[in-house]
């Protein structure tokens, strides 16, 4: 059932890291995701007359490993640049620091928000691509 709200699911999980200011990397990994569609298509695309009849779950099967390194290494950079630039984000004043205040809480929904957005592209994917099937010419 994610699949079908893909969209909201990222732009919620955009919107909450970006508020959150110390998720700005997971803000980006968010928005970055549904290249996957594009990824996959080019495969397909790319493979029509070099394999014998494949289907399109052998790159979806492929680019969810991709998938799962790339949530990984933003939820890893998020949490160096929180080390990082903790001084920075003390020393925010108003509005930001407000945010600043405010972001464990924020970040911990949009970290699960991400992992969502990850989890419905994903299967978003799987339901557009699983039943292509790429034939010889």
């Amino acid at each position: 059932m994610l699949y079908r709200n893909w969209k909201w699911i990222m732009l919620a999980a955009f919107i909450v890291n970006l508020i959150s200011i110390k998720g700005f990397p997971m803000a980006l990994g968010a928005v970055y995701m549904p290249i996957l569609f594009k990824v996959i298509q080019m495969q397909l695309n790319l493979s029509q007359g070099l394999v014998d009849d494949v289907t399109g779950q052998a790159f979806i099967k492929s680019n969810k490993t991709g998938v799962i390194i790339s949530v990984i290494c933003c939820v890893l950079i998020t949490g160096i640049l929180f080390k990082a630039l903790d001084g920075f984000y003390q020393s925010l004043h108003g509005f930001l620091g407000v945010l600043i205040t405010i972001s464990p809480v924020t970040l911990v929904i949009g970290l699960i928000l991400f992992i969502l957005t990850a989890v419905a592209i994903v299967q978003a994917v799987k339901a557009q691509f699983a039943h292509v099937i790429v034939k010889s010419q």
